[in-house]
């Protein structure tokens, strides 16, 4: 049976659990299988997937320490969501770039985020986004994160393209919504890609479809997880 770590570039239209699924039905059927850290269906980028129970207990340290992402916010308009798969909420007036250049040292360090009702943080032992599908309004949670670095890449309205270097546990989608709304905007994510976990890099992880087009699986060494 495989054990070890396998680099993913996931795709957008794919939820995490379902990547797992298709690699454990392929490469380790019976085996204990699991992904380090959820990325929303319609986010891109580096999702690690631990093979065999040895490894899936070690998920939590072998792959703590910051992430990295690019994203890009539409402003204009806001979900209930916070990302394209939403409902639109508000719509509000588009800023000026120097509005977004100015605003972004507020949200670099320690700071309060608000947990997202569509997410899968657990409330009574059942995933937030279970209550809010039925409409039923759970106890909103608050955790601290912290954001390393924070990097305005490009605007053109009304699309915003940044980079963020984070804590694990730090919602973009939240962090987007919030950029937004203190230069008196709104947005919503249209595009997630996660390019950093701990100190793997998107650029050496492998595509989903060549790995379920092959019979090979490339897993780290155990000299690359020290």
């Amino acid at each position: 049976m495989p054990k070890g770590i396998l680099l993913v570039d996931k795709p957008s239209g794919y939820t995490s659990f379902e990547v797992v699924k298709l690699l454990k039905q392929k490469f380790a059927r019976g085996e204990k299988v699991g992904h380090g850290g959820t990325l929303d269906p319609f986010a891109t980028g580096l999702l690690p997937v631990l093979f065999g129970r040895e490894w899936t207990r070690k998920a939590s340290s072998l792959l703590q320490g910051e992430k990295e992402y690019v994203f890009t916010m539409r402003f204009g308009v806001e979900t209930d969501t916070c990302d394209l798969t939403g409902r639109v909420q508000r719509v509000c007036p588009l800023p000026e770039e120097s509005q977004i250049r100015e605003v972004i040292s507020l949200f670099k360090g320690k700071i309060k985020q608000e947990v997202p009702i569509f997410s899968a943080a657990k409330f009574k032992g059942k995933p937030l986004y279970y209550y809010a599908r039925k409409g039923v309004v759970a106890t909103q949670k608050v955790r601290e994160v912290e954001i390393y670095s924070l990097e305005f890449l490009e605007y053109l309205p009304p699309d915003a393209t940044l980079k963020v270097r984070c804590s694990g546990g730090t919602y973009v989608r939240i962090l987007a919504r919030d950029i937004a709304r203190s230069v008196n905007s709104c947005a919503h994510l249209i595009a997630l890609r996660r390019t950093r976990v701990s100190k793997w890099t998107v650029d050496i992880a492998h595509p989903l479809w060549s790995l379920m087009a092959s019979d090979f699986l490339p897993l780290l060494n155990e000299e690359a997880l020290c």
